[in-house]
């Protein structure tokens, strides 16, 4: 892999709060709005200026020149620190008690485009247009992309260091994460950390299709190759993540004892589940789905996959393949009118609750990185949502530059 430190813009630590936010899909956007509004430094205005002026469409030029127009309003009232050539450090102690750190630092997108940066989704290039075109106005990012591996125990050590001293920066979102980053300047320890990293040959994204895509043609169209520069990235040990799936919500004319009479007719036994107020994807063994509607929930097992592909060994495509094709006409689920997905961090219960009259839901083991990693490995894609994975970090914490 080839690395880099990064040049850096971070939010003073006293008006931080004015400034960071949870992006959309984090937050409701409805809430997102008023935080745009009530802040002038609010880094929303830069990403989303639309909120603030609901005229304005995605793309154009009034908007990309409205994002220019923040940002050199953010830039010029003195509340950013300037940083460069360094590395950094990110934990985040997750509202579950869970603690979520890794390195921040610059990956070149040539890595990327020659496949040792590798993906489990695709994208979409219109959506990869209007991002470069946004990274290019702004000649920066507002947020890492987030890659994972198995990192060698030296970054361990390292960064048990590091959380020895006190943080550049600290804040609290909404969700009740704390969020804390700092700066490491010493060439001794940044050569040591961004070694083990070139030490790697490959690594796996693990959210930010989009960005990951679009900075790295940002660099080459702007920079060429070999630049010495790269995309922003935090770089977590895969078990340190923590992964999530999906539910998956269809509305079927099927009422519960219909689907159950299809599931049995398909040599598929079901078991009653007792829930309580904790049960959640935890609570769905691997190879197993929940199902649930009608105020009744109940585990049914998986069988085994053919194929020797890793994509068709997935909880997911296994359901989509075997009930929802058959079951519910459903064979394209990224498309398809009758299917809807809700983050998988809700309690069973409360999904249930959730749920309408005709619709069933549907919920799986997570996933774990070592079958995202078989599957971007054999260049396959996986089912849309099929991960939902964190941390999820807070926009204008910390904007990489491009000089």
């Amino acid at each position: 892999m080839k690395v880099f430190p990064i040049n850096t813009l971070l939010p003073k630590q006293e008006v931080i709060s004015d400034i960071v936010s949870l992006g959309s899909g984090k937050l409701p956007e409805h809430l997102l709005i008023e935080k745009a509004q009530k802040s002038d430094l609010s880094y929303l205005r830069i990403v989303k200026p639309q909120f603030i002026n609901p005229n304005l469409v995605a793309g154009t030029e009034e908007f990309y020149n409205s994002s220019v127009q923040y940002f050199d309003l953010l830039k010029s009232s003195g509340n950013l620190t300037e940083i460069n050539n360094s590395i950094l450090y990110y934990e985040q102690t997750h509202h579950a008690g869970a603690k979520l750190g890794g390195w921040i630092i610059g990956v070149d997108g040539d890595d990327y485009l020659d496949g040792k940066v590798k993906r489990h989704e695709n994208t979409i290039r219109a959506k990869e247009d209007r991002l470069v075109k946004h990274i290019q106005v702004l000649n920066s990012m507002a947020e890492p992309v987030l890659l994972s591996q198995v990192l060698p125990n030296s970054l361990n050590d390292w960064a048990s260091e590091v959380l020895q001293t006190p943080p550049k920066l600290s804040v609290t979102d909404e969700m009740d994460n704390l969020h804390q980053v700092w700066v490491i300047q010493d060439k001794k320890l940044q050569s040591s950390v961004l070694g083990e990293f070139q030490n790697l040959d490959s690594l796996y994204i693990a959210d930010g299709h989009h960005r990951v895509a679009s900075s790295s043609r940002f660099l080459i169209d702007q920079f060429g190759h070999n630049s010495g520069k790269g995309f922003m990235a935090l770089i977590m040990n895969e078990d340190d993540l923590l992964i999530k799936p999906f539910y998956r919500i269809v509305k079927t004319e099927l009422n519960h004892d219909q689907f159950h009479s299809f599931l049995e007719n398909q040599g598929i036994e079901c078991t009653k589940l007792d829930l309580n107020d904790q049960s959640d994807y935890k609570s769905v063994p691997f190879r197993s789905v929940c199902c649930f509607c009608n105020g009744q929930a109940f585990i049914f097992k998986l069988p085994e996959s053919n194929s020797s592909k890793a994509v068709d060994q997935l909880d997911v495509a296994i359901t989509e393949n075997l009930i929802f094709g058959p079951a519910f006409n459903i064979t394209d689920t990224a498309h398809d009118v009758n299917i809807r997905f809700q983050r998988g961090d809700m309690s069973i219960q409360q999904m249930m609750n959730y749920l309408k009259e005709d619709e069933i839901g549907f919920l799986f083991h997570s996933n774990t990185m070592a079958e995202i990693r078989a599957v971007a490995d054999e260049g396959s894609i996986m089912p849309p949502k099929s991960t939902f994975i964190e941390p999820k970090l807070l926009t204008g914490l910390i904007v990489e530059t491009y000089k």
